[in-house]
């Protein structure tokens, strides 16, 4: 078990807002990652899920590169993150099954709660699937905002009923809407049954 006294976070600012990093300084595994308030913008503090934890002013580089890797990755860039520093040990099984193939969509496709259910084997737990992505302790860097409801809308994020930042990062990889539902050239798995057999 960690020791309390050595979790830390930081806020930084990002294209959406004030995000905080929380992580254990002895191991550097990442513990949560906070997304902003929709309505303000701001880091809310009461969001830590630990206690005890302490704020860091002048973080080491590796931390500093986790926080440059979350400002692009909202700018659409395509970061490929070390998911060996996220701290999975408080997670069911199922969680923790949802969220390793929910890094595997791919940067710029977008899939479903359905579609995702079906990608681990579990076709009839669309619901469960989203309540995980729903509570995502690594929102961005596990890329929860690749999936959207049966329906290719958008949907809420991270447990927020108002899917603002989900769109704004789905369009900065280069999705494209049409009326708010997502095209079906940007879905993963492809839905395109026009490809000729051979």
């Amino acid at each position: 078990m960690s020791n309390l006294t050595s979790l830390k976070y930081i806020v930084f600012n990002s294209l959406i807002g004030e995000i905080a990093i929380v992580w254990n300084n002895k191991d550097k595994l990442l513990k949560q990652i906070i997304l902003p308030d929709v309505n303000t913008g701001k880091f809310n503090y009461g969001k830590i899920d630990y206690h005890g934890v302490l704020s860091e002013t002048d973080p080491d580089d590796y931390i500093m590169e986790v926080m440059s890797d979350v400002k692009e990755i909202i700018m659409g860039k395509d970061i490929h993150f070390d998911y060996s520093h996220l701290d999975f040990s408080i997670l069911t099984d199922f969680q923790r099954i949802v969220l390793l193939k929910q890094k595997d969509i791919p940067h710029g496709r977008v899939t479903s709660y359905k579609k995702l259910a079906e990608l681990i084997d579990k076709p009839k737990s669309a619901r469960p699937v989203a309540n995980v992505l729903s509570s995502n302790p690594f929102p961005i860097v596990i890329p929860c905002h690749r999936t959207v409801r049966s329906d290719w809308t958008i949907g809420g994020y991270v447990g927020m009923n108002d899917g603002l930042y989900k769109r704004l990062i789905l369009e900065n990889e280069g999705v494209q809407f049409e009326k708010d539902v997502v095209q079906k050239k940007y879905r993963f798995p492809s839905e395109d049954l026009s490809i000729p057999s051979l």
